[in-house]
């Protein structure tokens, strides 16, 4: 363990814990919206510059340096499943953006999401691992009480931009009863999580996504084991991690379990 890595984790938790400025009603809530603003700062680019190179911990003093977070604490108080878990089945958002540039622009409604729109785990055999898959699976994030999910709440500064083209599309998508769900909920459980999938690739340890689909649904990233791994690299039996760079709570879905999905709203 570093000793940069650490002094990371906690100047990001004290800024995280900083006083809230107080925002207009229709700014959405302020300790998500700074939770959101906090984890999006710390892209690899930023890590890197920070800690001079890679920056590693161990799972427990991730978690330690994480486990008295005021911020945390008082989310958790009136929406615990984005903190702490277990995930919230009924609250289960997808937002959709248009085609990116270079692509053929969106013409009339956009096209619904369905199982064909979805590609199982299994495409990414024969492709270098990911740490945050992009070539499978489906990514949601938990509605609040507010009503307003933490991926939305990170898109909100990009209306209007060419990186998240406009419509958007916001669906509710609604669990079977039989599919199961992982919560990661700290430090130490994305290192097991790793561990019991290891892939690795280039002397780096990468969660295998396609061997982890054949136990589970899906995959549960809570705001708490974020704020404690994000951009950093632990060590397991298997090898040194990837860093892993999530943002916001967030679900990844590797297999098809729905019973229904809804659009809820199109976003112009």
């Amino acid at each position: 363990m570093s000793e940069s890595a650490i002094r990371i984790l906690r100047d990001r938790v004290a800024e995280l814990d900083s006083p809230l400025v107080p925002a207009d009603a229709s700014a959405g809530d302020p300790r998500l919206e700074r939770a959101v603003s906090v984890m999006s700062f710390c892209t690899d680019t930023e890590m890197a510059a920070v800690s001079g190179g890679t920056a590693v911990l161990t799972p427990d003093a991730a978690d330690e340096a994480t486990r008295d977070c005021r911020l945390l604490r008082e989310i958790a108080r009136t929406d615990a499943s984005l903190v702490e878990g277990p995930l919230r089945r009924d609250r289960q958002r997808w937002i959709g953006t248009a085609a990116p540039p270079g692509t053929a622009p969106p013409t009339g409604t956009p096209a619904p999401l369905d199982r064909s729109r979805f590609t199982e785990a299994t495409a990414a055999a024969g492709h270098p691992p990911e740490v945050k898959p992009f070539r499978h699976g489906l990514f949601t994030s938990t509605a609040t009480r507010g009503g307003a999910g933490m991926w939305e709440m990170y898109l909100r500064p990009y209306h209007g931009s060419d990186l998240f083209p406009l419509p958007w599309q916001v669906w509710q998508v609604e669990p079977t009863a039989e599919a199961s769900v992982l919560d990661i909920t700290s430090a130490r459980d994305w290192a097991d999580f790793v561990e019991r999938y290891a892939r690795e690739h280039q002397g780096i340890v990468h969660p295998d996504w396609e061997k982890a689909a054949q136990d589970v649904s899906g995959v549960h990233l809570t705001l708490r084991a974020i704020v404690a791994t994000q951009g950093f690299q632990f060590r397991t039996a298997s090898g040194l991690t990837a860093a892993p760079y999530w943002d916001v709570e967030t679900t990844l879905w590797l297999r098809w379990h729905f019973s229904s999905v809804r659009c809820l709203d199109v976003i112009h």
